[in-house]
């Protein structure tokens, strides 16, 4: 299985179409963001118990930009974005999920892969982007390179909280 995961993203009840989209925005208690890993260490539970097999989770993508529509006007606009708005709710994730190591063993899941490595300016570009522009913010390490426009991870790079650190810890 696989977790995908953003503070904002297409309203799943009305979605809008290609031209019109329908945003919604959530409250960290609202989508569970803290409680993620729990959610994704019973969830390998039960998979181990009901089908007695090994369990890998492909790709974890947790969006890490917020969005507060400041005027109401239920449009997305670059400066109601925060992009680096979810990151500590991201490291606390990976910081919970890689304590619950042991735990996870025990049920049969033997690894997980992060979604990217580093943000992309350009991901799913004129695609059906369930996550709006959150599409541009599903790695581990950020970059200067501007959503939509630059073509590449173009800029400076920089590391997300302490997710590097987390996820390959120095012994």
């Amino acid at each position: 299985f696989q977790e995908m995961l953003g503070q904002f993203s297409r309203d799943p009840d009305n979605p809008g179409n290609w031209d019109e989209i329908n945003p919604v925005s959530y409250t960290d208690n609202g989508i569970g963001i803290d409680f993620l890993a729990e959610r994704v260490t019973n969830l390998a539970r039960f998979l181990r118990n009901t089908y007695h097999k090994p369990i890998f989770m492909p790709y974890v993508g947790i969006a890490t930009a917020t969005w507060d529509d400041t005027n109401s006007d239920d449009k997305i606009e670059t400066e109601e974005l925060d992009l680096s708005g979810w990151e500590q709710q991201s490291a606390n994730f990976y910081r919970q999920i890689m304590l619950k190591k042991s735990e996870l063993l025990a049920n049969g899941f033997f690894g997980f892969a992060t979604m990217s490595l580093f943000d992309h300016p350009r991901n799913d570009y004129d695609g059906y982007q369930y996550f709006l522009n959150n599409e541009y913010h599903l790695g581990i390490i950020k970059s200067s390179a501007v959503d939509e426009i630059d073509e590449y991870r173009f800029g400076d790079i920089a590391f997300k909280a302490d997710i590097i650190e987390t996820l390959f810890p120095q012994q």
